[in-house]
């Protein structure tokens, strides 16, 4: 009877001990990504008006008409593509900045570099709207 009582209290313990969320921290997500890739990203940077897709240290924003999906940045990754260790990765992939709620994807083609939204963040079709998600939101000068 000692030992199950011993054993009980030993569980009864462990259940009662906070437990830390598994979750990636802001310190996964290296300075030199958001100095290369961070910034903010439009099909019409000129445009202060126009869709905008936002990189930065204190997260990832998608915003249109006042209104806005965002999400705390967590880390970044160069070697994999996507929820599966396996996928391929496309031709011009830089980097994927990983979200709570969302990844954002950057790639580098002829014309600069630039943010693909359709295919890959679903959720801001209800901020930008369907025919915007097939945009190129491309990297704006002086971010």
């Amino acid at each position: 009877m000692r030992t199950h009582g011993m054993c009980l209290a030993m569980v009864l313990a462990t259940v009662a001990m906070p437990t830390m969320p598994m979750t990636a921290t802001a310190q996964d997500l290296r300075p030199e990504s958001l100095k290369l890739y961070g910034g903010t990203y439009s099909p019409d940077c000129g445009n202060a008006g126009a869709p905008q897709v936002r990189i930065a240290a204190d997260g990832l924003q998608i915003s249109a008409s006042g209104k806005n999906v965002s999400t705390p940045a967590r880390m970044d990754s160069y070697t994999s593509f996507g929820g599966a260790p396996t996928s391929a990765v496309p031709e011009g992939y830089k980097v994927e900045f990983i979200g709570d709620d969302f990844s954002l994807y950057v790639f580098e083609d002829a014309k600069g570099m630039y943010v693909p939204l359709e295919g890959y963040v679903p959720s801001a079709t209800a901020v930008i709207g369907g025919p915007a998600m097939k945009s190129r939101f491309g990297r704006c000068a002086g971010t």
